[in-house]
């Protein structure tokens, strides 16, 4: 072949190749342009979806914000109505619960349709319609522009006495507070409220900027062929109790709009506006890369793509792995369990129960056995769960040792019941198989809220959490069940916190004292302070019934700071009186532990009774040393520089306490009187008093003093004074008796209290 042939085959080849080529790319380029058509569409249609999603979580947002407020007004309307009638006399306690509740106004309507606020003012001859539906029972949003709500909402409530409905109380917000701070919205929209007939009761300002200024809601709502597809969104309304869609406005721009309908109130709907501009801008960055290449037209952009579509595949698994899965357990987390739950729960194809359940302590199996331990324990667990979920429950890791399933709920509570109860007793019995999880048994409390109908899933975590609390109160029981004897016991939580600081003025609150006594002589060295309430209608309370709660509100800090005053006063009589005081022990609740000023306000409260400090003990209970055991050592240092003694109650309750005793600057440890116990048989009372003795015998070389409390026979008397024990304190020698009488017994039976003089 000569050479000018080869030149000729050889441009016929690349001729071939370059046609080849050019095919090649206009195929790639019309693959490009249809694919970047779908694109296109499918991005409008999934930011369509985004902004049903975002009104649809507002509409729930909103309903839980009025069915809140509907909350409130019950509660003040239960609270007041027992002891006043409608009229100026209830203005007081109205004025009260309007500055707890932080309302702008508060007041009440007679059948006379007379408003009483809570001033006491009246204003008569005020009627309006929708007054009417709270007369027959129904709790309304009351948003007209007359004499109930010129600049805001009125949510009203009926106000019944003896169970008959007297009128109606009502409370008013701005209209902005149901959409205020939302972080609902995906899309930059505008936002409203509007009621079933079409009447605004809420709008963002900036509406017009999303439909076209020339158009007001008026226009929209109803003159339907300003919005050419109104009728057909409309329709999908009705049914659906929620839709979007999009249409034309009169300047030829496209609108996209969605709405939802507030569940706990179905007159109000949420809508959400928005227009092609920030749809636009919102896919114009997706879109860029596209464009380029299709620019370019080069096998580049082939590679780009693939690596392109590779990097995304790899960042949504680790976007989804840390927004949707647990990473130490690998089962769904929070954000993915609610979106999947609040689906299950709108579609009601089956009945569901809410389960959430934790360890208990699992803060001290993690200081005693290791966060490695904590970690198997917790794969465990979830492995148990996956196995033991069907196809259409749901399971998640919320948080730490916290797990929650959503369980099919068709039988009744105790069939439920045995089958939570079966999950547990899995979890225990396989971790009793392996040898590396077999270090310690499990307790578990669980919370079931069973769900009647679709809620939100914020609603129904709630309450079974509310549920799994209570738990954590009971011994005998695993598994609590949201109901309305729990919802009472909350309410009634809620009625002893508004009476709380009333009852600190009015002197209901009682300090009691316990003697400690000399083991050796048998003589009263010491005492401890408790508290107790006489309540104005209830009579006398345990601490148990108002003591957690108020460590949960916070009043637990005035109520401990109540006792420090009272036995500062009785010590500084003794000393006016010549008498040698005895040192008195406070109980520290750990709410105290997060108060900045904790020290200040001690030292305040005995400099102002000129009580030495040495006369003082401070109590923290055992649990309280793990939970802030670094902010609780310098509080401690804190307090005994300024000359307090400090003890640890309850000592051996817990997993660490000698691990403690080698940092903790305490100068008496109290014995938990489970040590005393005699329930458990002969080889266990022999047992704890080994125990016993040889914590005395070490606390003796820590140079710290010990207290065994509960101590009750002769026997235990007599045990604890062979074992060299410093202190008693139990119902064998005196129970706790209020201030006047312990002075008493004090001061009238030893004979050596009187200070020396000179």
């Amino acid at each position: 072949m000569t050479r000018e042939n080869k030149k000729k085959n050889e441009k016929i080849k690349m001729n071939r190749f370059f046609m080849i080529g050019c095919h090649a790319l206009l195929a790639i380029s019309a693959v490009v342009l249809i694919y970047l058509y779908g694109m296109r569409k499918n991005l409008i249609e999934d930011c369509k979806q985004e902004l049903l999603e975002g009104v649809s979580r507002s509409a729930r947002e909103v309903s839980n914000r009025i069915e809140n407020k509907f909350i409130t007004l019950e509660t003040i309307q239960d609270l007041v109505s027992r002891s006043y009638e409608i009229g100026q006399e209830s203005a007081e306690p109205l004025e009260s619960a309007r500055e707890r509740y932080a309302m702008s106004s508060l007041g009440v309507v007679d059948k006379n349709y007379i408003y009483y606020d809570s001033s006491g003012e009246s204003v008569p001859d005020i009627s309006h319609e929708q007054i009417d539906r709270v007369f027959s029972g129904a709790k309304t949003v009351i948003c007209s522009t007359d004499g109930y709500a010129p600049d805001g909402l009125v949510f009203a409530v009926p106000y019944r006495k003896d169970g008959e409905i007297i009128g109606a109380i009502c409370s008013k917000y701005p209209a902005g507070d149901l959409i205020a701070g939302l972080e609902s919205k995906v899309l930059d929209v505008a936002e409203l409220i509007v009621d079933s007939a079409g009447n605004l009761v809420f709008s963002s300002n900036d509406f017009g900027e999303y439909i076209g200024n020339e158009l007001t809601w008026e226009e929209v709502s109803r003159n339907g062929v300003k919005l050419t597809q109104k009728k057909q969104f409309d329709d999908e309304m009705l049914k659906n109790q929620s839709a979007v869609s999009s249409a034309k406005n009169r300047l030829g721009e496209r609108i996209y709009f969605a709405a939802a309908r507030v569940m706990s109130y179905n007159d109000f709907y949420v809508i959400h506006f928005t227009n092609s501009k920030i749809v636009e801008e919102k896919i114009q960055n997706t879109m860029l890369w596209a464009y380029l290449m299709l620019a370019l037209m080069t096998m580049c952009m082939i590679f780009l793509i693939v690596g392109a579509a590779v990097t995304y595949s790899k960042n949504r698994k680790k976007i989804y792995r840390e927004a949707y899965e647990n990473p130490l357990t690998k089962i769904p987390a929070k954000t993915k369990h609610k979106l999947d739950a609040q689906e299950l729960i709108d579609k009601q194809e089956n009945k569901y129960a809410y389960v959430t359940f934790d360890i208990d302590n699992f803060k001290y199996i993690n200081e005693v056995f290791g966060y490695e331990y904590g970690n198997r324990v917790l794969i465990h667990i979830a492995n148990v769960i996956k196995e033991f979920a069907s196809e259409k429950e749901l399971y998640a890791h919320i948080s730490g040792d916290n797990f929650a399933l959503l369980l099919i709920d068709e039988g009744t509570e105790e069939e439920l019941s045995q089958r939570i109860q079966k999950l547990f007793t899995t979890i225990t019995e396989s971790q009793g198989e392996d040898s590396d999880l077999n270090l310690c048994k499990l307790k578990i409390s669980c919370g079931v809220y069973r769900i009647e109908g679709a809620t939100d899933i914020n609603h129904v975590r709630a309450n079974a959490n509310i549920a799994r609390t209570e738990c954590k109160k009971q011994v005998l029981h695993d598994i609590v069940y949201y109901d309305e004897a729990l919802k009472a016991r909350r309410v009634e939580e809620r009625e002893l916190e508004y009476d709380a600081e009333d009852a600190l003025k009015n002197g209901e609150f009682l300090v009691y004292f316990q003697p400690k006594y000399d083991v050796a002589t048998e003589r009263i060295i010491g005492a401890e302070a408790l508290i107790r309430w006489n309540h104005s209608v209830r009579g006398m309370l345990s601490p148990g019934i108002f003591v957690p709660l108020f460590e949960t509100t916070g009043f637990i800090i005035e109520l401990d700071m109540y006792v420090l005053e009272q036995v500062c006063k009785l010590i500084a009589a003794w000393l006016k009186k010549g008498i040698t005081p005895v040192c008195i022990s406070v109980n520290l609740s750990r709410t105290h532990l997060y108060e900045q000023n904790l020290v200040k306000r001690l030292v305040s409260v005995v400099k102002k009774y000129n009580v030495p400090p040495n006369y003082i003990e401070f109590e923290l209970t055992e649990s309280a040393f793990y939970e802030q055991s670094g902010t609780l050592l310098q509080v401690m240092e804190d307090i005994k520089r300024e000359g307090f003694r400090l003890s640890m109650d309850d000592f051996g309750s817990g997993y660490s306490s000698l691990n403690l005793l080698r940092r903790l600057p305490v100068d008496v440890l109290k014995l938990d009187k489970e040590f005393l116990a005699e329930d458990g048989g002969g080889d266990d009372i022999e047992r704890g008093k080994r125990i016993v003795m040889h914590v005395i015998s070490m606390a003796k070389d820590l140079e710290i003093s010990v207290l065994a409390e509960g101590v009750e026979t002769k026997g235990d008397k007599d045990f604890l004074q062979e074992a060299r024990c410093d202190m008693i304190q139990g119902y064998y020698f005196a129970k706790p008796m209020p201030m006047s009488e312990f002075d008493s017994l004090y001061t009238e039976k030893d004979s050596n209290i009187l200070l020396e003089k000179g």
